[in-house]
């Protein structure tokens, strides 16, 4: 089967928010190849920040002529002025080739080994084998790093956890393989909950990790104060909307780590969370993105 592959070049503070329109305008999975900003611990290689990163998404042959315009289009709504290029590959050119870019990373006691590469554990290694299969969530991207730390800084063994925005999972199964007793992993989008149970399986957790598929704004979270932790790599905005949800969702003095923000939405959802009943501990910063861990009050 032919597919058109949609391309474009970006700076590099840039490359989520065209991944993020090339995502809404073709309802593709999203490639993006950049320079990461994690250490490959293959090779001991420091990757550096900057230059040019490449977007793309792959459609198909049929529908290559409109998706283009539609990620034109979205591009400019989105303020990026690149050019969106266009060829046609076959499909084993492409269904392979993005994994060469994610490489066995660490965070603290918790590495990440793709599932295609090979990696010998040490006595305290926390290790999660991940397909991310196109989903967000590697460990590559600073708010994913950022959660993981502070997961394997504040997780206690028999907490019951939330991830809201679950992606490929990996901060589910992180959170199990921490020793979690029970993680719920909520997302809006069917692939991500599907991968994400795959990737649960796949680390011999799925009897701690369950996958759900929510309804984009729905609130409606399981019993009220079931949660000692969430943890929510989204973005800003649903950080804020959804505050209050959990806030419902956590039992007294349960912790939040939240991701996905950048710096200039650090304050609206530091004012967001207090008002929610989440008085905020602490704010880590990793280039431009904020990870914000606050603390449930007292009922």
């Amino acid at each position: 089967m032919r597919y058109i592959e949609l391309s474009v070049a970006v700076a590099h503070d840039e490359a989520e928010a065209a991944a993020d329109a090339l995502r809404i305008a073709t309802g593709a999975g999203i490639e993006i190849d950049r320079p990461f900003t994690q250490p490959d611990l293959e090779s001991g290689a420091v990757p550096q920040r900057g230059g040019v990163a490449h977007v793309r998404a792959y459609v198909a042959a049929s529908a290559g002529r409109a998706m283009r315009r539609a990620a034109q289009d979205a591009l400019a709504a989105a303020g990026i002025a690149a050019a969106v290029g266009a060829r046609s590959v076959d499909e084993e050119d492409w269904a392979e080739a993005w994994k060469e870019h994610f490489h066995v990373e660490r965070f603290g006691r918790v590495v990440v080994v793709p599932s295609w590469r090979a990696y010998e554990a040490t006595a305290d290694d926390v290790v999660i084998t991940l397909d991310p299969g196109m989903a967000f969530g590697t460990g590559q991207h600073e708010t994913t790093r950022m959660c993981l730390e502070a997961l394997a800084g504040q997780l206690r063994p028999g907490e019951r956890v939330l991830d809201a925005g679950c992606g490929s999972g990996i901060l589910a199964v992180a959170a199990a393989k921490l020793g979690a007793a029970d993680v719920l992993a909520v997302d809006i989008d069917a692939d991500c909950v599907r991968i994400a149970g795959e990737n649960a399986r796949a680390n011999g957790v799925d009897a701690r990790v369950t996958p759900r598929l929510v309804a984009a704004g729905d609130s409606d979270w399981p019993a009220t104060g079931s949660f000692d932790l969430v943890v929510a790599n989204i973005i800003a905005a649903t950080i804020i909307e959804l505050a209050p949800a959990f806030a419902r969702a956590l039992a007294p003095g349960g912790r939040l780590i939240a991701s996905g923000i950048i710096a200039a939405r650090e304050h609206d959802v530091s004012d967001a969370l207090t008002s929610a009943g989440f008085p905020v501990l602490d704010v880590r910063a990793m280039a431009e993105w904020r990870c914000v861990q606050a603390i449930a009050a007292s009922r």
